[in-house]
């Protein structure tokens, strides 16, 4: 692994390059228990890995706040633990400040972690209740032999203060404080090491929201006093606004789209984006219309779609180029194709079929032909209709349609290209879609 030059101050704080963080299936207790060969001989099992984070390149510049959004279990709180080194990447360099993290250990490692700290999502499971607030805040301090013991008390009080709390709880158990409260005291904890990098991981999520605000307003705050850098993390989309200089989706362990943060509000590119957006509620009750929700479940990260990982929710599929679409036929096919897929819809003839989903005109040439043998396998007058298993036909036709139509569309056969190398690094936009090519 090579090594940056040294750090310059205006160089990138942090720099992912191919990060990826797997898990094997069979991690966990069971794993973790030893038993003996002879009496129970090892079964074998299809050790397929969870690929949480998957080849994830980003940079984050000193002094902002990069924001990253995605739905649960998109990957996002893995990656964040993985910079940290909570987590041991399974490949890819992580540089902080021109060192890479992805390679240290012991000691050195140790001694890199007074510069990066991490506030946790809960705010009540992530504090000790058997320690004092004062024990909390300068167990760090501690740890890294920063101060005498009067010293740190001193900037334990000093920081209760600057986080918006009352020196007097230094003495105080967590139980004794409301949420917000207690994000605060977390919050004091990770400022005492004079940190230069935060990782947040949805701070305020588990607060309500007028004190979610307090909680924000005091983190920029302490942001600008102390020049920290933030990984904001988060699911509500109205905080990254709020809070962001930019902002990277995330979708299945890969980020899909990384922008400024009005540019990617004020004009997405990536379909996935887009859809996080329209999902938004509209707080005006005299605002009409429904709001945008993706189909389908999001994949397994163990065996993740080919290609895009985005393509079998994606509204705006490619078109394989193999076939002649005229106006409007590629619409209505994979329009077809979702609802037998999921089978949406009731028992139907043939002509039922035709006149629900293509106006009575199939699609000329080739794609009308898989079509026809399509409908031929599951309307109800077809010459095929009665023969064999209702569901073993219905799967045929699913296999059929994938396999002529959304398998060899070039979103399914190539990964939308993500190369920072052949980018340009200081570039404010990126989109993993091949619609942006």
């Amino acid at each position: 692994m090579d090594e940056r030059s040294s750090y310059d101050g205006d160089d990138p704080l942090l720099e992912l390059d191919g990060v990826s963080k797997y898990f094997d299936q069979e991690s966990g207790l069971i794993a973790g228990l030893q038993f003996d060969p002879e009496a129970f001989p090892p079964i074998s099992v299809d050790r397929n890995r969870v690929k949480a984070v998957d080849d994830v390149s980003l940079e984050i510049r000193p002094g902002e706040t990069l924001g990253l959004v995605g739905e649960s279990g998109c990957g996002k709180s893995t990656l964040g633990r993985t910079i940290l080194r909570l987590l041991e990447p399974t490949d890819g360099d992580i540089y902080f400040k021109g060192e890479n993290l992805a390679s240290l250990g012991g000691e050195e490692l140790r001694q890199t972690r007074s510069d990066m700290q991490m506030i946790f999502q809960d705010p009540q499971s992530s504090l000790d209740p058997r320690m004092t607030v004062g024990q909390i805040i300068t167990e760090p301090m501690r740890a890294h032999d920063m101060l005498d013991d009067e010293g740190r008390e001193t900037r334990a009080k000093e920081l209760l203060e600057k986080v918006g709390l009352d020196a007097r709880h230094y003495n105080r158990h967590p139980h004794a404080f409301s949420g917000g409260q207690r994000q605060r005291i977390n919050f004091a904890r990770a400022l005492s090491v004079d940190p230069d990098f935060v990782v947040c991981d949805e701070p305020v999520s588990a607060l309500d929201v007028s004190v979610q605000a307090q909680v924000l307003n005091t983190m920029e705050k302490l942001q600008e006093e102390f020049g920290l850098t933030y990984l904001f993390i988060a699911h509500d989309l109205s905080v990254i606004r709020h809070i962001s200089d930019r902002v990277a989706v995330m979708y299945l362990g890969h980020i899909v789209e990384l922008a400024d943060k009005e540019d990617l509000f004020e004009n997405p590119q990536h379909p996935y984006t887009r859809a996080l957006l329209n999902s938004i509620p509209v707080p005006d009750p005299r605002e009409n219309g429904a709001r945008g929700v993706l189909e389908g479940e999001v994949p397994s990260p163990a065996d993740p779609p080919s290609g895009c990982r985005f393509r079998t929710r994606c509204p705006r599929l490619i078109a394989p180029d193999e076939y002649d679409w005229a106006d409007g036929e590629w619409e209505e096919t994979r329009a077809f194709v979702r609802a037998v897929k999921r089978r949406t819809f009731e028992p139907m003839t043939a002509a039922e079929i035709k006149d629900e989903f293509f106006d009575s005109t199939l699609p000329s040439g080739k794609a009308g032909t898989v079509i026809e043998e399509t409908i031929d396998l599951v309307a109800t007058d077809r010459e095929n209709s009665g023969e064999g298993d209702e569901t073993l036909r219905w799967d045929a036709a699913v296999d059929l349609l994938l396999e002529s139509f959304a398998e060899r569309s070039i979103c399914a056969r190539e990964r939308p290209a993500y190369d920072l190398e052949s980018a340009d690094r200081s570039a404010e936009r990126f989109a993993a879609c091949h619609l942006h090519r």
